[in-house]
């Protein structure tokens, strides 16, 4: 089985710019795929295990990786959910916990529900699977 935590399964509309600035750093993404510019600030210190650790990205998003996951939370997760190829995505999967904060200010509640809800059929239709908002 897996174990999602505080999955990007979605994303708030207010969070994002406007669709003309998205429409100009999706350009951007594809001329300077490995620059960050206007997007957002990783802060590894804050989670690092040691936190001497080196290991994590710290800085701003690459275009390129900033545009793929506005692609993925915004189009291609809710698709896959609409066509019903959430099952097909993640066939044989014996269990499924999915943890997430009450919170995020970034992923709404609701399209974790939804992604959650779509999943229909585990292994044999015998796994078990659990959906846990945690209250802060």
């Amino acid at each position: 089985g897996i174990v999602l935590l505080t999955p990007s399964l979605g994303v708030h509309q207010r969070t994002l710019p406007p669709s003309p600035v998205i429409a100009v750093l999706k350009t951007l993404s594809r001329l300077l795929p490995s620059h960050g510019i206007l997007t957002p600030i990783e802060h590894s210190e804050e989670y690092s295990c040691p936190p001497s650790s080196t290991r994590n990205f710290s800085g701003r998003w690459p275009l390129s990786t900033a545009n793929m996951l506005l692609d993925l939370t915004s189009n291609i997760i809710p698709s896959d959910i609409l066509s019903n190829r959430v099952d097909v995505l993640i066939e044989g999967l014996a269990s499924l916990l999915v943890i997430m904060g009450d919170r995020d200010e970034v992923v709404p509640y609701d399209s974790v529900q939804r992604w959650f809800d779509s999943v229909t059929k585990l292994r044999k239709n015998t796994g078990e699977k659990k959906l846990i908002k945690l209250k802060n």
